[in-house]
This record gives structure tokens, sequence and C-alpha cells, in this order.
């Protein structure tokens, strides 16, 4: 039998007062950070260049500083591909605000020179080296070490519907962690049985799991649906042995809540709200509806597509008719995943370019623009879906005659 998170309005109130307490000493550190960053003029720094694209005969660079500091810059230089090398380089320009700061902000620079690679960076050549196809390349370069992707490769992913697949969120964290906890039970379940008989193997596992997932994300760096998504992972295995009721909106919030009294900056992005999202629909499903385990699995990942699908209209605008794969590719990738872990450890991921390769068939997107009050119309009934799942089912309906109108 499981209990609730909070017992009373009291210690929910308290729970509130640490966690913005918590985010108040952050965003003040942040706001150091800030200051310290335009202290000299020109500033000098070190960082990754997280993506690299050509526009109107000069370079866009997107960088993170090794404080999480997110800023574009530009380059007339003729660059070669510096997509997951880290530069130093001083920036100059006029002082950001303090909220464009904890977003995202441009500032000219000038690149200095490029430091060693990283291991991460080594770790890719070794994975493209298995590859003939330059896509198959980036893509599980992004699917591993969660290297940036070309453009024309990510609305190409997009046109399928499966970015998600490939940005590195929770549900390859959960694959990972179940595939880890599969194979420590098989590895250690006859030595325990013989030496340690009354213990606990399965808290063992797990914990052993989850601490090189742990590991994992921090050799990944600051990418925000993984942040979500392990600390989401770290308190619901906390939970789970304390006897707490784990699948709980009201838990799901208090998650978001804690991670962003962490991450202050994390309110800005994108991606980790899509992240909860996703997390939150499938909350959504395993509250209005009670099926087998089979018809679950079968079920889930169409619910999620379509629940998810007025949000990316909105922030990517592109709809094509191989989205509706989206669900299927979903549910195989559950076998793809730690398949194609395993050969590319043996150092035959070449295997796969084939696969890859059917990415390229799609052809041309459709441009549709959602409107603002149609997605806010939208994530209002999704909120009340929680008690009455009609809201959430009458807003769809008015997405999908928006869109049929539109492709039309």
């Amino acid at each position: 039998m499981s209990v609730p998170l909070f017992c009373s309005w009291k210690e929910r109130l308290a729970a509130f007062g640490v966690l913005l307490s918590i985010f108040l000493v952050n965003l003040a550190l942040e706001y150091r950070t800030y200051q310290n960053f335009w202290s000299k003029k020109p500033h000098y720094t070190e960082a990754e260049v997280l993506n690299q694209y050509n526009k109107n005969n000069y370079w866009v660079l997107k960088l993170r500083t090794k404080e999480g500091v997110l800023f574009y810059t530009t380059s007339r230089e003729d660059l070669k591909d510096l997509r997951g090398r880290e530069v130093e380089l001083l920036v100059f320009g006029k002082k950001p605000s303090f909220f464009d700061y904890l977003r995202s902000f441009y500032a000219p620079s000038y690149i200095l020179g490029l430091l060693p690679k990283s291991l991460r960076q080594s770790l890719w050549q070794k994975i493209a080296s298995q590859h003939r196809n330059q896509l198959a390349k980036e893509l599980f370069g992004a699917l591993f070490l969660a290297m940036p992707l070309q453009y024309d490769y990510r609305q190409m992913l997009s046109l399928f519907g499966i970015s998600h697949l490939v940005a590195i969120s929770g549900f390859h964290m959960g694959l990972l962690f179940a595939t880890l906890a599969f194979v420590f039970y098989f590895l250690l379940r006859p030595i325990w049985q013989r030496l340690w008989p009354w213990a606990n193997l399965k808290k063992v596992v797990f914990i052993l799991a989850f601490g090189i997932v742990v590991g994992y994300a921090v050799f990944l760096g600051f990418v925000p649906s993984v942040i979500r998504s392990v600390m989401m992972m770290g308190v619901g295995l906390f939970m789970l042995d304390r006897g707490v009721r784990l699948l709980s909106f009201e838990t799901l919030g208090w998650i978001v809540l804690l991670v962003l009294a962490f991450w202050p900056r994390l309110l800005w992005s994108v991606g980790f709200w899509f992240s909860v999202a996703g997390v939150f629909y499938i909350y959504l499903f395993l509250h209005h509806f009670r099926l087998s385990k089979l018809w679950t699995f079968l079920l889930l990942n169409i619910w999620v597509f379509l629940a998810m699908l007025p949000l990316s209209l909105f922030v990517f605008g592109i709809w094509h008719p191989m989205m509706l794969l989206s669900p299927l590719l979903s549910a195989l990738f559950v076998l793809f995943y730690p398949l194609a872990l395993l050969l590319h450890l043996l150092g035959y991921g070449g295997i796969l370019d084939g696969v890859v390769e059917l990415l390229t068939w799609a052809g041309q997107g459709i441009k549709v623009d959602l409107p603002l009050w149609l997605f806010g119309l939208y994530i209002l009934a999704s909120l009340i879906a929680m008690w009455r799942l009609e809201a959430l089912y009458g807003a769809y309906g008015a997405v999908a005659i928006f869109l049929i109108y539109q492709i039309a």
C-alpha cells in the first residue's frame, strides 16, 4: 500500500519554502556568475561548440561555457566543423540583461584556438569510424554521446517524429537503467543466493545501475532532459523504496520544482519542458486507463505521440505523414537501443547503416503555424484533463481541425 508524498498542507508549504530558498540561492549564484562573466572586456572564456551552421556567408555558433552560460556568436573565418569541440575565445559586445543571460544571448567574439579533444570527442570518432554514412555517424554520436546534429539531419528526424529518440532524455536513461539492472541481476543472482541469500539483491542491483546512469549523465554534461530524468529516477527509486506513491501528478510537480530549484536556468529550456510534458502525458494515460501490460505497451506510444503532437507543431511548425510512424518506431526503439549499443561496443555499428539510410526517404515537410491561443488552450485542457479527460479531447479536436485546414 503506497502512501502520499505529503500528509498535510503544512508539510507542503514547508517543502515549498525550502525549495524556494534553494531556488533564490542558486539564482543569486547565477547572478554572481553573470557579473563576473562581464566584469572584464573582452572576456576570456572556454566553451563547447553545441551547434554550427552557415547563414548568409558567415558561421553561426551556439556555445556553452563551463559555467553553463549559453550564447551565440558569429564568425566570417573559414572554419571547419567545430561541433562538439571546446574552444578558447574572447567575448566582446554589450552586456545583456540578466534575463537574456539566463536564456541565451548573442555576443561577438574572437576564437583564439582549439582545446585538446575531450574523451567524448574521441569516443565520437571511434563511433564514426564504424560507419560509412555521415548521417549514421552523427545520429549515433547524438544517441550515445549527446553530440550536436547538423540542422538538416535534425529536420529529417523531425519529419518522422523521432527527434525525441535521438536527443538523449529520460527514455534513453530509463532503457539504460533497465538494461543494466537486468544484466547485473542475471550476473549476480547465482553468487548472491550462495553468499548473501538474506540480503535484498534488487536494491543492490538498482543502486549499481543508477550509479552508472549518474556517471553517464555527468559525462554527458549539462543536458536539460538528462538532468530532469536522472533527478526523477533518483527520487522515484527513493520513494519506491520508502513505499511513497510514485505515479502521482503532485509527485511529478514536486520533482519539477526540485530540479528548477537547483538549476534555475532550466526555466527557459524548451528541451526540459518537452521532457516534463512527455512524462506528464504518460502519467495522464496511466491515471485514466487501467489496461493489461501488453495493451499499455502497445497503446502508450500512440497516446504520447498524439498528445505531444500539438506541442511539436507549435515549436517546430512542421508536419509530414511519416510522423504517423512515430509510435511504431518508438516501440521498436526499445529493442533497437540496446542492440545498437552492443554492436558499437563490439565494433560492428556499421551493420545499422542500412537502417539509418531509410530516414532519407521522407522528402519535404509541410509548414504549420499553430497559433499561440490554440496552443495555450491545449495546455490548459491538458491540465484540466487530470480530472476531466474530455477537456483534452475537445482541445485536441480543435488542433486536428486546424491541422487539416493547414495541410489541405
